[in-house]
């Protein structure tokens, strides 16, 4: 459960966000393939060449900000992003490396405004979004492991 203070810290960093959204995706994305270059590979480098990943993310970071008090407004991003996650094979694990990357762009992005009250909360507004995702993507792994086992199974019988 996110708390109302971080709830308001990140929706008062909303507007900033706005307009400096693709700023911090961009060097968020440059800091986690120089310290984590095997993760490289699980993206399209030319969406990253054309900006148009970046702009993907800022918007939906944006997004939650501007809706992290009504996260079912969210639904659907979630559910694209999750099945997006999924054919590219993301894991739990690569969560903290993409949270890293993403409060280090915002501290580099923001300067000043990135006090520690604001890294704070959007701190634990991203594990809270993260464990969302990591529990969707969880289903939906889930669910295509049992499709093909219970097609095996059926047909033994």
């Amino acid at each position: 459960m996110i708390s109302q203070q971080t709830i308001d810290i990140v929706k008062s960093t909303a507007p900033i966000l706005k307009k400096n959204g693709q700023q911090i995706t961009t060097r968020m994305y440059e800091i986690m393939f120089q310290n984590h270059p095997e993760i490289r590979e699980q993206f399209n480098m030319s969406a990253q060449a054309n900006g148009s990943q970046p702009a993907k993310l800022a918007t939906a970071v944006y997004g939650y900000a501007n809706q992290i008090d009504n996260l079912p407004a969210l639904k659907s991003m979630v559910e694209k992003i999750a099945y997006r996650h999924v054919q590219t094979d993301v894991t739990p694990e690569q969560y903290p490396i993409v949270g890293e990357s993403l409060l280090q762009a915002m501290k580099d992005v923001l300067g000043e405004a990135a006090t520690e009250e604001v890294m704070a909360a959007w701190s634990e507004a991203y594990q809270a979004l993260s464990q969302v995702f990591i529990n969707r993507e969880n289903e939906i792994y889930v669910g295509e492991d049992k499709k093909p086992q219970l097609c095996i199974h059926n047909h033994r019988t």
